[in-house]
């Protein structure tokens, strides 16, 4: 006697679906984040900082701390663990990329303004700080949240695709 099954299939889904489209654009950032992280890391010569150790003060190494941690995870956890999500086409994924689309900017920001209280012989002003190339971060992280939130929110494929 054979028993007969139903059906639990999902119903079928209108409009795009998968990574494909404009998804790809935010993976590739995601893919990329990590190899310019690097860059930078090598470009603040993180090494010789850690040669002169006792010529910094608690409030300088504190934050040179803190800059390693926070980039670390903006730069290299965030993005390993996002591109997890995305793969796995787990349901959190557009609410996390969101969360670290607006924690970018926020520490491009805020990083070089601590930078200048704590450091005051080397960033005497905020415009010392705020350097053109922190300057081309900052701007370059704020359009893509401008950019990928809405994108995040209402796109037809990101609801499609990131679905129990």
């Amino acid at each position: 006697m054979a028993e007969t099954q139903q059906s639990t299939a999902l119903p079928a889904r209108e409009g795009p679906e998968g990574i494909g489209g404009w998804l790809v654009l935010p993976m590739l950032g995601l893919m990329l984040t990590p190899v310019l992280g690097l860059i930078l890391m090598y470009e603040a010569d993180y090494v010789g900082i850690a040669r002169n150790w006792q010529a910094y003060s608690f409030s300088q190494a504190a934050l040179l701390i803190a800059e390693l941690l926070i980039g670390g995870i903006l730069n290299f956890t965030a993005p390993a663990l996002l591109l997890f999500f995305m793969f796995k086409r787990w349901e959190i994924f557009p609410g996390w990329y969101m969360m670290w689309a607006i924690a970018a900017p926020l520490y491009a920001v805020l990083d070089p303004w601590a930078a200048h209280l704590v450091f005051p012989d080397t960033f005497p002003t905020l415009e010392d700080a705020f350097d053109r190339e922190t300057m081309r971060t900052i701007s370059r992280s704020i359009w893509g949240a401008v950019i990928w939130i809405p994108y995040m929110m209402r796109s037809e494929r990101v609801a499609n695709t990131f679905v129990n």
